[in-house]
Formats: C-alpha cells, structure tokens, sequence
C-alpha cells in the first residue's frame, strides 16, 4: 500500500481505532473470542528479551494469532518466556531453525537493531508475514533492499509504530486535517528522560554462552554503535512516524548536533541528540532527545497560523488559538463538529483540551491506553493477515521513517547537511 492510500484510510479508519481516554470505564467488558486452532495464525517470535515478553503479554488477548515458537540467544530469555505463554512452545537459539517450521506463517521481530536486515530478509525468503519493532534496518542500504523485496512479496510488513494508533494522535491529527490550527509551519519534538538508559545484566553464571564483556554489549546494545541508532532511531523515530502522517510528507534535508556529554560510562551513542528537518512549503521540524533531564518528558508541539497544539505523553492534548482564531464563531463554544474530537474552553489563557470522542465498537482489554495500542497493532496485524481490515502502519511508513532515522544521525554524527536523495522514493 503507498502512502497516498495509507493517508487515506488512516482518515477514514480512524472513527475504528478512536476510543476516548474516558472509554476506558468500560460499557461492556472485554471478553477474548474464542477461535478455533486451526483457523489462529501460527507465529514465531525471535527475541524474548524485555519487548519480547511485552508482545507475548499483548497477544494474550488476540485469539485470532497462536505462538508457536520462540528464539533468543539466552536460555534465561526462554526460561523466562514462560510466565507469558498459556501453553508450549517450541524454543530456537538459531532464527533460521525457527523460521524453517513448515506451519509457520508470520514472525515477529524484537531484536537489536542491527539484526533487522538478516532476519527480515530470512522471513521474506520462507514466504512469512512480517512484523518488525522499528526501526526497521540499521543502513539506508538495507532499508531499501527490505522495501524492494518485501514490495514482491504477497505478504502483509508491518512496523510497530503504534504510537500512530493512540485516539488522542488520530484526534489531533483530525482538528489539523479540518483547518483549526491553520498553516502548520513549526513541529517541536521531544523525548526526554533522567536517566542512564543502561540495564542490570543478569548474573554471568546463567549465562555461560558469553564472556562478561559480550553480555555487557547483548543486554545494553542501545550504548553501542555495533547494534544501535541510539536515540533517534529507538525514540526520535517513533515522532518523526507521526510528524509525516500529519504533515503528508517526508523531509528533504537535515541539520543536528549531539554528543556524549553527560554519561561518562563507555557508551558509543550519543546521550543527547538535537535534529532540524526542511520539509515541504518550508515547514520545520526539530527533535531533541536527552538522557539528564525528564522536565518535558514525551512532548510534541504543532504551530500553526490559527493555533498551536500541545501533547503530554499522548494521554493530553490542549489547543491554544491564536487571537485572530478567536473571531470564528467555531470558538465561541465547544467545538464538536470536528470528527473525533471535542475541544473545550478549560481557562481564561483560552487554552481547550482536546478529547477524542468516544467509539463503542472497540472494547480494549485494560485501561492502560499504552498496552491497548499494542494490542490493537496485533489485532490490526492478524485481521490483515486474515483479509478482514486494511494494514496500518505497513511497509511504506516504516521505510520512511527509517530513512528519516539515518539522515538524521548521519547529520549528527558527520556534522552536516544531510539530503533526502531522489533514489530514496524510487523503490
């Protein structure tokens, strides 16, 4: 699907995955449909690390897809895999072992970066579904040999960006679509957090396959080029997903700055990263990511000519117009005629927060709206798969979105102006 349709479905799909922040009081409680083996979907997933055992907690509640089997390096991540799974599974160290079980049909990958290229390239040859974690290659290279051959392949791709499937994003993006915030000319990112980003390694004793110093690189391969994209590719590229769902486009060049300037422990990427895209019609986007301070958190800002919008961590979102807006009789009062959202007067600085209106045809399964999005990638994952429901967050917007990752660290870490090139948009 290109991304034209992909714009156009996200539009019309959006009164499907548009559930208010309030819904989760449920009217009806979830309740798990009870499917048939053989009409589930037999799956594998390889790495069972800390989003490995997230993803097998999510398909806890997607009945239409049955792991089937597991892979990782470690034994304690098999081991440990357990506590998540409701029934036996089969268990691989070797991907291409896994991958070559005659009744699998999709596969799921939550590995280190750099291990994207080769496993994903694997699965395509065994003719399987595909679910990457993002981003989706560690090279410009390999990200377009992933687009030219998975575009040959009858078989759903999907990348798990489901920040895209959070109601308050799909609110947001509709008052832009209807014109509320005029002329969008500025976006402001930032994902921010105090701390190391490093994990405790387990005891080496239960993992005798490694020397120390290997474990070290394994279990905290986000500090290490070698497998890594570092902030931007892990966090940043998650924002610059949804900047071009809303903005329709993707950038044309790149300015940035980072460094290891806080964290004196051996890392190889940068503990703070700053980068400034061009986009169409001279719009600016900048993202800025650090490690030292967590005063902003997660936090997107869309300037516009009538109005700027405001994200918290994707569960708030305020409007505040500028004064010209205040004319338009649409805010003098509650704006409800914008699909999907309400914006409401809130103080006398004129700031409205929005809510995303409420949809009864979907019952999630928690009230933790962070789990549900996942859990509705999976579901929009296995109903592709199925041929009841358009793929979201497919093939296209993954490849976008990972070239939008290398030139941006490319500009960073080079100390230049990088270029989206024409090549790029010839696959």
């Amino acid at each position: 699907m290109d991304r034209r349709n992909f714009l156009k479905i996200s539009g019309t799909a959006s009164s499907a995955i548009c559930l208010g922040l309030a819904a989760c009081q449920w009217k009806e409680k979830f309740r798990l449909e009870n499917i048939p083996d053989e009409e589930k979907i037999k799956i594998g997933i390889i790495g069972v690390g800390g989003r490995g055992l997230s993803i097998l907690e999510a398909l806890k509640n997607v009945p239409e897809i049955k792991v089937i089997a597991i892979c990782d390096l470690f034994d304690f991540r098999l081991k440990n895999a357990d506590d998540f799974l409701t029934h036996k599974v089969r268990k691989f160290k070797d991907f291409n072992n896994m991958l070559d079980m005659k009744e699998l049909q999709a596969v799921i990958i939550a590995t280190p970066l750099s291990e994207h290229f080769r496993m994903v390239m694997a699965a395509l040859d065994r003719n399987l579904h595909v679910l990457c974690e993002k981003a989706l290659a560690y090279s410009i290279d390999q990200c377009m040999a992933i687009k030219q051959k998975a575009s040959c392949v009858n078989k759903i791709f999907q990348i798990s960006y489901q920040y895209q499937l959070n109601p308050m994003f799909n609110a947001i993006k509709q008052i832009i679509d209807k014109g509320y915030c005029g002329r969008i000319m500025r976006v402001e990112g930032t994902w921010d957090r105090n701390g190391s980003w490093r994990r405790k390694l387990p005891d080496p004793a239960i993992v005798p396959e490694v020397s120390p110093a290997q474990l070290e690189r394994i279990i905290n391969w986000r500090l290490y080029k070698e497998y890594s994209g570092g902030l931007i590719a892990e966090l940043g590229s998650h924002q610059f997903n949804m900047i071009d769902n809303i903005l329709g486009a993707h950038p044309l060049k790149a300015v940035g700055t980072g460094g290891i300037d806080y964290w004196k422990d051996g890392r190889e990427t940068f503990d703070n990263v700053h980068v400034l895209f061009d986009y169409p019609n001279g719009v600016k986007v900048g993202f800025h990511s650090g490690t030292s301070n967590k005063y902003e958190g997660f936090q997107m800002k869309f300037y516009g000519d009538k109005a700027t919008i405001v994200t918290q961590a994707m569960d708030k979102a305020f409007i505040y117009p500028e004064d010209q807006s205040m004319d338009n009789t649409d805010w003098q009062k509650e704006v409800d005629s914008v699909t999907g959202a309400s914006i409401k007067i809130i103080d006398k600085d004129k700031k409205r927060t929005i809510k995303p209106v409420e949809d009864n045809n979907i019952i999630f399964p928690t009230d933790n709206f962070y789990y549900n999005t996942t859990w509705l990638l999976y579901k929009n994952f296995a109903a592709a798969i199925n041929g009841k429901k358009q793929l979201l967050l497919g093939l296209n917007e993954g490849y976008q979105s990972g070239i939008s990752v290398h030139i941006a660290n490319m500009a960073i870490h080079n100390n230049e102006t990088t270029f989206w090139k024409p090549e790029y948009d010839s696959i």
